[in-house]
Formats: structure tokens, C-alpha cells, sequence
């Protein structure tokens, strides 16, 4: 779900889904994915990756809940050690330290999917991976590390969308309700089309103003 490239990805949305609808989780589940912010995961949507990363799946990790993409944990548990091989096989392979930080992040190992994702950060410095490392981040409970890569991932590419509302959510949650709104202004004012519509309504959900379904 988190390649790096405009489409939103799959493990990102996730994230964010889980976030926007979940104010009351973000305590403790949040601030990917997908939230998002997810998660999204893997990231972003948001993927995943992370992602990460506005209303959807529980991205809780078990044993039998499908995540993204019809796996289940136990499935990304099963591919590993090939992804783990592949990727030290070609150290480089930004698609297979993709494919191993979305499998390492849905597996809650957090740690090995932030080594995954700086080692990315060594070959391309971006705002996708910038965004799905925050994730990483912010479902190990390292908020302000998060937060960090998520101002990172808008200086990047204040048009990309993602990052404005990870970072919104960890805000909201800090009680920086101002903050929040404020920051998804300026990315309001940074996008365009589906990605400028997406977070008017973001904004319009945190006011209370209308209802996200999914």
C-alpha cells in the first residue's frame, strides 16, 4: 500500500481511515494508517503503511482479521522470510524494502519496519516514504518521532495529502483541536482536485459538521 507514488495506496488509506472515524481510539490505537492513518501502513494511506493513513477498516493486528489486499497477518508472518531475502538481496530494490516494511509494519514489528524504511529514506528521500515511516512511528507510540516525519513528508511535497491528516489526528488527539484545523487549511490550500475535496471533508468531519461513511 505504500509505494511511492501519487495513487493512493491501499495499506495508507487503511490508516487513515481508521483514525478519522475513530476519535475515540486515538489514544491508544492511533494516532495509520492508514492513519493513515493509518496504514495506513503498508505506507499511508495511508496506507500502509504504514499506512496508514478518512473512515475505515479496524486495522487491529490478529490472527484471522484480513488487513489489505485479502492478507492476513498470518499470511505476511508466511512471506517473511522470502521478502527478508529478497530485499538483502538487492539492498537497493526500493519495491522490495517496500514489500518487506508493509509485511514488517503488519506484523507490529515496528522497529525492523523503521530500520526498512530509513534504509529507503538512504536511497530516495520522498514524501510517501517520509509519511508511511510516520506511520510506523505513530502505531509504536512514538508521537513526536511521528509527527517529525509527517512535517518532513508536507515540506517534501506540501501537495501530497497524506501527512496533513496523520498529523491533524495526532493533534486532535493532544487537544490541539486549532492546530489541527489549522494545518489542514494549509494543505487545502496546497492541493487540488480529489486530494483538495478529500480533506474539505476531513476538515468538515473534525468540525462536526458532516458524517464520513464507508
Amino acid at each position: 500500500m505504500i509505494r511511492p507514488m501519487r495513487k493512493r495506496p491501499p495499506l495508507i488509506l487503511s490508516l487513515i481511515a481508521l483514525i478519522a472515524l475513530s476519535w475515540v481510539a486515538i489514544g491508544c490505537e492511533d494516532p495509520a494508517g492508514n492513519d493513515v492513518t493509518t496504514t495506513t501502513g503498508g505506507t499511508a494511506a495511508s496506507t500502509p503503511g504504514p499506512t496508514s493513513t478518512v473512515a475505515s477498516d479496524d486495522v487491529t493486528i490478529n490472527t484471522e482479521r484480513v488487513i489489505v489486499g485479502g492478507r492476513t497477518v498470518a499470511e505476511y508472518e508466511a512471506a517473511l522470510p522470502a521478502l527478508e531475502a529478497a530485499a538483502a538481496a538487492a539492498p537497493e530494490d526500493l519495491a522490495a524494502l517496500q514489500e518487506l516494511a508493509i509485511a514488517q509494519y503488519n506484523t507490529e514489528r515496528y522497529e525492523a519496519a523503521a530500520r526498512t524504511y530509513e534504509k529507503m529514506l538512504q536511497l530516495k528521500d520522498d514524501a510517501p516514504t517520509r509519511n508511511n515511516y510516520g506511520n510506523v512511528l505513530r502505531d509504536w507510540k512514538k508521537w513526536d518521532e511521528a509527527k517529525t516525519q509527517y512535517e518532513k513528508a508536507i515540506a517534501l511535497d506540501p501537495t501530497y495529502a497524506y501527512p496533513y491528516v496523520n498529523l491533524a489526528v495526532i493533534l486532535r488527539s493532544e487537544g490541539k483541536a486549532d492546530a489541527a484545523l489549522s494545518l489542514l487549511d494549509q494543505g487545502i490550500a496546497a492541493t487540488t482536485g480529489d486530494d483538495k475535496s478529500w480533506l474539505e471533508t476531513y476538515k468538515k468531519e473534525l468540525t462536526g459538521t458532516t458524517t464520513t461513511t464507508t
